[in-house]
């Protein structure tokens, strides 16, 4: 059925904003896999500058007037439809509200800024130095509480920027939510099981990307959609329809790392692919509904599947052959526990299960309280390793196993880390209601290395909702709960009870 004029000129505006976002988001991909590493400083202008374009075109009066014609418009649409359009104009209309209140050079700047901190972050983690990045961390930082002055905010400064990856979120709430969580967390990290690696020797990289390069279509995702790279630091991205980039890290001595990080960004990919799939692709409603969502679906990937024994039976096999072991150099119990076992880890992106939501924790409460200036960017290192000494009992003995781990902070990213923990509790939710709809699901795992039904039910369930709902109406809709915690703490106890049975 043809669209009412109104909304198509619309529509047309929209996409051609999309679109843009997509090139500057393959420049940013490249940035980060392909391109040599004195391209750094002119690709950083690029990026602002089709930054700064799309924000001009976002704020333009002809895309606002296209936007309240259509508005306009939608009262012709049949009743079964006129709902959607609603919702997409609701959300079209929130985002140009806080579009309008950042300058287009503000938004430059702070482009800008944020690629070139990439490389002075990388640099400075290079040589175990956080002074040679502190002075660009001030300027983000600086940038990033004009950034909450000029939206504006009731609660907090921090809130401002928490809004912008979890919508509606509140830092007291979260707060609230990490401290019972933490409680929870402790006891169960204290009486965990931990078990040293099973490769007595390194594993060669090209046969780890042998392996690897297996996983994306086992879980769902094609080649024909998608590309597998190496990154400093493992990430997803979608770059059109049907173009969705994931990458991974190497390191011979611990081969499960790779492994796990191409998990992990497949379940990202295969909720971009799936949100593709909406009719209305692409529009407002067609886009993630929120990144603590997002990461529901990466980490229930890499920890509910990944770390269970029903996968690891089908594809341990195919280990042995692809990095040339024997049963005997790999017994599957030892690989098996060490996968689920509890070590304390002073870097994040090699926390277990369980000790990952401390590091989510540590971060959120630092990065809220230099938002909120309650502390300063020099004040980091020492604050930093204080909470790890407190949290994991970890002495940090320099900057780049302390501070400088994360690439967040150079991308301005605050606000971003609460969503991994956020996304460990979805996850762990949206499982367990699964479980219940799919009861031999182990069978198809362990014997066929099939996980259709379980990508079935979250394109369904997740990924076929889009922004249609918010986050607390699609975990209702998918688990007939609220957001709750519960189903977390039951599946961490419940991992680490099942390795300390095994003999």
């Amino acid at each position: 059925m043809a669209l009412p004029k109104a909304i198509e000129v619309y529509r047309q505006f929209y996409r051609r904003i999309k679109s843009f976002q997509d090139i500057a988001s393959l420049l940013q991909w490249d940035s980060e896999v392909m391109m040599p590493k004195n391209g750094r400083e002119y690709r950083s202008t690029q990026i602002a500058d089709i930054t700064q374009m799309v924000h001009d075109w976002s704020v333009s009066t002809e895309y606002k007037s296209s936007i309240a014609n259509a508005k306009t418009e939608i009262n012709s649409i049949s009743s079964n439809e006129k709902q959607k359009w609603e919702r997409e104009i609701f959300l079209v209309e929130e985002e140009l509200e806080k579009a309008e209140k950042l300058p287009s050079d503000f938004v430059a700047e702070l482009s800008q800024t944020t690629n070139l901190a990439h490389g002075v972050w990388a640099e400075a983690k290079k040589n175990q130095k956080f002074s040679d990045f502190a002075p660009m961390l001030e300027k983000i930082v600086e940038l990033s509480k004009k950034q909450a002055e000029l939206i504006g905010y009731k609660t907090e400064p921090y809130d401002v920027l928490l809004d912008g990856y979890e919508k509606g979120a509140k830092a007291s709430e979260i707060d609230s939510l990490f401290k019972d969580l933490k409680k929870e967390l402790v006891p169960i990290v204290e009486s965990a099981p931990s078990f040293p690696s099973p490769f007595k020797n390194p594993v060669a990289i090209e046969k780890q990307e042998k392996l690897c390069k297996r996983l994306p279509p086992l879980l769902g995702l094609s080649y024909d959609t998608c590309r597998l790279d190496t990154s400093h630091h493992p990430f997803s991205t979608t770059l059109g329809k049907m173009d969705k980039r994931i990458t991974t890290r190497y390191s011979e001595s611990d081969p499960l790392s790779s492994i796990f990080g191409v998990l992990h960004e497949t379940g990202h990919s295969l909720y971009e692919s799936g949100l593709s799939m909406m009719e209305e692709w692409p529009s407002p409603l067609t886009e993630f509904c929120s990144l603590g969502i997002h990461e529901s679906q990466s980490r229930l990937w890499e920890n509910q599947v990944g770390r269970s024994r029903s996968f690891w039976e089908f594809i341990y096999p195919i280990m042995l052959s692809d990095f040339e072991l024997s049963e005997q150099d790999l017994p599957f119990n030892d690989l098996y526990r060490s996968i689920n076992s509890t070590q304390r880890s002073k870097i994040r992106v090699e926390a277990d299960q369980i000790t990952y939501n401390l590091h989510i924790i540590l971060r959120f409460e630092i990065e809220r309280d230099l938002i909120n200036g309650k502390i300063k960017v020099n004040d980091l290192p020492g604050l930093w390793n204080a909470k790890v000494k407190e949290y994991l009992g970890l002495d940090v003995k320099n900057d780049a196993e302390g501070v400088l781990q994360d690439i967040h902070w150079s991308m301005g990213g605050f606000g971003y880390f609460p969503t991994y923990t956020l996304g460990n509790i979805f996850s762990s939710q949206l499982f367990s209601s699964f479980e219940k709809a799919h009861a031999n699901y182990r069978s198809d795992f362990k014997t066929n290395g099939d996980f259709s039904a379980l990508l079935n039910w979250l394109r369904e369930e997740v990924h076929s909702k889009g922004r249609t709902l918010d986050v607390n109406q699609l975990i209702q809709s998918a688990t007939l709960e609220e957001p709750n915690s519960k189903y977390l703490i039951s599946y961490l106890k419940k991992k680490a009870q099942e390795v300390s049975n095994i003999k």
